[in-house]
């Protein structure tokens, strides 16, 4: 599987602070990179920002994705290594982007996704760009490193591979600080084409299954922690227990058995029919999937124009 981890605070080497909330076009940095990294079929998504930052949760919410905390002193190489950690046991692979790039194009995450080194960077016109891509069997390697300069630094430092991936996507370099170029590809970026978006849920007297609840469990299932799980979604533990309590109100079954405290401390498991819930909701997907893309081109192949 592969990841994507999204640095979202912090100084960039102009000194000048990431702005995950500026508009760009009609929907925030942020709200730009998350979806690219979501219409080219990258689904875990990690984003780093300082735990002073909670209002970045807020410019991205029911997204499914991952908050992680990183303290506001550490230089930015450190918020990377935050999400390494994270994600090293959870992927094969990442793709690591700053907010302040979110002009790249799906051709360019697909040309990533088809090189084969431990660091592949994409380029246009001889000139370097992000997102990059990292192996997960040098994530470790790269958190150990102490050095300067950074996953440059590090990658120099460890002798990692390196694979220049050519790409025509001026967008891996437009940093929405320090210019306004950004604005000259906006027509033409991937978002202002038409896309479908699927969110399947499931009700019974009640809606109590979907993307949202799906993503608790997931989380819940790898930290052994329902409170954990919350934090990582950035909602309250008191909103994660409503959301379990209403699967198991409409299902009739428990999906979570808990045990507060004691020598080993608390946890969470899911129970099997929780297992099993998960298992025919990823099915699902992957076949509803398909069937909604032909039935979407099907229906939306040609351009919708205004009336004259």
């Amino acid at each position: 599987m592969t990841a994507a981890l999204i640095i979202a605070s912090g100084k960039t080497d102009g000194k000048e602070f990431l702005k995950p909330d500026k508009k760009i076009g009609t929907i925030t940095a942020i709200e730009r990179i998350v979806l690219s990294f979501q219409h080219s079929g990258i689904q875990r998504i990690v984003i780093v920002s300082s735990g002073a930052d909670d209002f970045v949760k807020k410019l991205v919410p029911s997204m499914n994705l991952t908050f992680l905390e990183c303290a506001d002193g550490p230089e930015m190489f450190d918020r990377i290594k935050t999400g390494l950690a994270y994600l090293e046991d959870k992927c094969t692979r990442a793709l690591i982007t700053y907010v302040d790039i979110p002009m790249f194009s799906a051709d360019t995450v697909r040309a990533l996704l088809d090189a084969h080194a431990d660091l592949c960077i994409p380029s246009y016109r001889d000139r370097c760009g992000h997102p990059v891509l990292l192996q997960a069997a040098h994530f470790a390697r790269v958190r150990s490193y102490t050095g300067g300069q950074g996953l440059k630094g590090a990658t120099k430092a460890l002798g990692l591979s390196i694979q220049i991936v050519e790409v025509a996507d001026a967008g891996i370099l437009s940093d929405i600080q320090k210019d306004t170029e950004y604005e000259k590809l906006l027509p033409d970026h991937d978002l202002a084409k038409l896309h479908a978006s699927f969110r399947f849920r499931i009700y019974k007297e009640r809606t109590f299954y979907g993307p949202g609840p799906h993503h608790l469990l997931c989380l819940t299932r790898e930290t052994g922690s329902l409170s954990e799980a919350c934090r990582y979604m950035g909602i309250s533990y008191s909103k994660g227990r409503k959301i379990i309590a209403a699967i198991e109100s409409q299902m009739g079954v428990r999906v979570i058995e808990t045990q507060q405290g004691g020598r080993g401390g608390g946890f969470s498991h899911l129970t099997r029919e929780a297992k099993e819930l998960m298992r025919c909701y990823d099915a699902f997907c992957t076949d509803a999937k398909q069937v909604f893309q032909e039935l979407f081109e099907k229906h939306f192949s040609h351009p919708m124009k205004p009336d004259v």
